[in-house]
């Protein structure tokens, strides 16, 4: 292991916590990339995976877990309308990762957890996608800053190396 800072951990297995504290609305009727602008402080561990807006970079190849937990809602309406979510590798939809919710009105919130567990390899471009079933209500992922509590963000992506 190489020299570290006493305030820096090395780790063997590569993970990540990434987030987004802005609101991201469906405006199209074609698949999103949600943006990511955050990683979270690791006690001092070296980030061993990267992002770059929508991109999480994988730095070491293995077997992952990808949790994501994306807050959504929408703005406008009172007709029921699905918005999905699914992980995109390489510009290629992974198989069997979407996950759907319906949501009927501007009052509801829900955080919908998608989970994978999948092989990557180093400099694999890892992305979480988001379409809906109509781009003029508003449906999407809800940044909220609640007063007197942390920031609620509108979507969490922890990712861990498993092997």
């Amino acid at each position: 292991m190489s020299e570290v800072s006493a305030n820096q951990r090395e780790y063997r297995k590569a993970f990540g916590q990434l987030a987004s504290t802005q609101t991201q609305r469906i405006d199209t009727l074609k698949p999103l990339e949600i943006e990511l602008d955050t990683q979270e402080d690791v006690a001092g561990g070296i980030h061993t995976i990267d992002f770059e807006k929508s991109d999480i970079i994988i730095k070491q190849s293995g077997m992952y877990l990808i949790i994501a937990a994306p807050q959504i809602g929408k703005a406008k309406g009172t007709r029921s309308r699905w918005i999905d979510f699914w992980v995109r590798v390489n510009n290629v939809d992974v198989p069997h990762s979407n996950i759907r919710r319906v949501i009927t009105d501007s009052q509801e919130k829900d955080v919908i957890p998608l989970n994978v567990v999948m092989p990557l390899n180093r400099g694999d471009a890892l992305n979480i996608m988001m379409s809906g079933e109509t781009e003029d209500e508003g449906l999407g992922i809800e940044a909220i800053e609640p007063d007197g509590e942390p920031a609620i963000p509108s979507i969490i992506v922890t990712i861990l190396q498993l092997d």
